[in-house]
């Protein structure tokens, strides 16, 4: 993502770094080990390309609006020290100034690198901020965040002589962040929206066209080819800056029998299948990201199209149940009920987890929508939330022609205070929506007064295909 155009948002700095104190300050445990009881926080951000989402970057990209790497950021009690190159300090100074409009804000200070020493000299002045803070002992890291180089591990080992004890705190600082300010939740409506209109306008399409002409196309191809559709800029909105967009995870297109109903999934090399075609993906904008899940179905049973409309209304209850104050293990529940009571048979094929936060980091894991969690919404949350059946069965005119399929639906949700979630990702669903119905020459004829937004017209193919169809 361009760098070229990114400039610092001074008060947003201000009242985010306010937030994460505030948090600090609670005493409540409900992430984890209290937050009161850290001393300080450090949060060590190296250079590694491989890395595209951290709870350290994360955190930069939200109070500088920029990664800032080889970078010590120190939060103590009475002061907010910054180690880093002289372009990057440069970039910081104007925080110091605007800082005198902020009373009983702690102290910034600048540190210059020097690598004259290799920082040496540098590193002890934040080694000595960590002891002088509070009780100096318990200092709050992102635990999994694992940077390496000489710099970085250069202050590890400086840091392991000292008898600090390490807490982490990723899931009260993903808290702290997680309520989106209202200029984030229009970047995660802009990214949603793109989302969309890749699937509406540009994925079905290529679908149809794959099955009327009967193509042999690997998953990895059709992903590759949603990749270059968000590349040609056509699907972007007005004013939307390009070089700020980008998918927040390669595209995942899954067909056949073998199916993952989870993130870590990728699109292989398989053919697609002209059965259940699921397509996972999601466009992030200036850092934000945004996710939605759809299944085509081709001339689906009357079983599976069923099965599909109970998804569907399971997926409207977590809607509405998701509000401002609700337990995500409420929302999960309710889910899990409504499937029990439409079809109990279909309870052992129900994901175990239907969704989780997101915003700078594309899955928070700490803020999961399962039978376990009992962390409550938040109004200005956002969240991607997902239902779907594995392990179902189409069956065949004899056993061995059953066929085993997935359904897999879901959106990006923005979570209010007395009302159901806000929809961000409006790609229709309805099976009409999404379903393939194949119609033979000879029935064609039947079908010549339809409507042409109904029928895709091709010429080519041994059959046409009719969208918003249902038997």
């Amino acid at each position: 993502m361009s760098s070229a155009k990114i400039s610092l948002d001074k008060e947003a700095f201000f009242r985010r770094t306010k937030k994460i104190y505030t948090a600090w300050k609670a005493s409540s445990s409900e992430n984890g080990a209290s937050f009161s009881e850290v001393d300080s926080i450090v949060v060590a951000v190296g250079n590694d390309d491989d890395v595209i989402y951290s709870k350290s970057t994360a955190l930069h990209q939200w109070l500088f609006g920029y990664e800032l790497t080889d970078t010590l950021l120190v939060l103590a009690e009475s002061s907010v020290d910054i180690l880093a190159s002289k372009k990057k300090i440069d970039f910081l100074k104007p925080l110091q100034e605007a800082q005198k409009k902020h009373e009983g804000f702690p102290t910034i200070n600048l540190h210059l690198r020097d690598k004259s020493d290799k920082d040496k000299t540098n590193i002890q002045k934040l080694i000595d901020v960590i002891k002088g803070s509070k009780k100096g002992k318990n200092v709050g890291v992102f635990q999994k965040d694992n940077f390496h180089n000489e710099f970085i591990d250069s202050w590890n080992d400086n840091f392991k002589k000292n008898s600090f004890r390490k807490v982490d705190i990723s899931a009260h600082v993903a808290y702290a962040m997680a309520s989106k300010e209202d200029s984030e939740v229009n970047h995660i409506k802009k990214a949603s929206l793109v989302s969309s209109d890749i699937f509406s306008k540009f994925f079905k399409g290529h679908i149809m066209e794959i099955v009327d002409q009967e193509k042999r196309v690997k998953h990895s191809k059709i992903a590759d080819n949603l990749d270059a559709a968000l590349d040609s800029k056509k699907y972007l909105l007005a004013g939307m800056d390009s070089d700020q967009t980008e998918m927040c995870f390669s595209p995942i297109i899954q067909s056949g029998e073998n199916y993952s109903l989870k993130f870590s999934a990728t699109s292989n090399d398989d053919r697609l299948d002209y059965g259940v075609i699921i397509c996972t993906f999601g466009v992030r904008y200036r850092y934000y990201c945004s996710s939605i899940i759809r299944t085509m179905l081709v001339q689906p049973t009357e079983e599976q199209q069923a099965n599909y409309n109970i998804l569907l209304s399971t997926l409207d209850a977590v809607v509405e149940k998701l509000k401002d104050g609700v337990k995500l293990s409420d929302v999960y529940n309710v889910a899990a009920d409504h499937v029990k009571e439409k079809k109990p048979e279909l309870q052992g094929n129900f994901v175990k987890s239907i969704g989780f936060a997101t915003g700078i980091e594309f899955r928070e894991g700490s803020l999961m929508i399962n039978a376990k969690s009992n962390h409550k919404a938040q109004k200005g949350m956002v969240f991607c939330v997902s239902v779907g059946f594995s392990g179902l069965v189409k069956k065949g005119e004899d056993s061995k022609k059953d066929k085993q399929y997935a359904l897999f639906i879901g959106d990006t949700v923005l979570v209010n205070e007395n009302t159901a979630a806000t929809l961000l990702t409006p790609a229709k669903k309805k099976i009409n929506n999404v379903g393939i119905f194949l119609k033979d020459e000879d029935e064609q004829e039947d079908s010549d007064n339809a409507d042409d937004e109904d029928l895709l017209r091709s010429a080519e193919g041994k059959s046409k295909l009719l969208e918003n169809r249902t038997r």
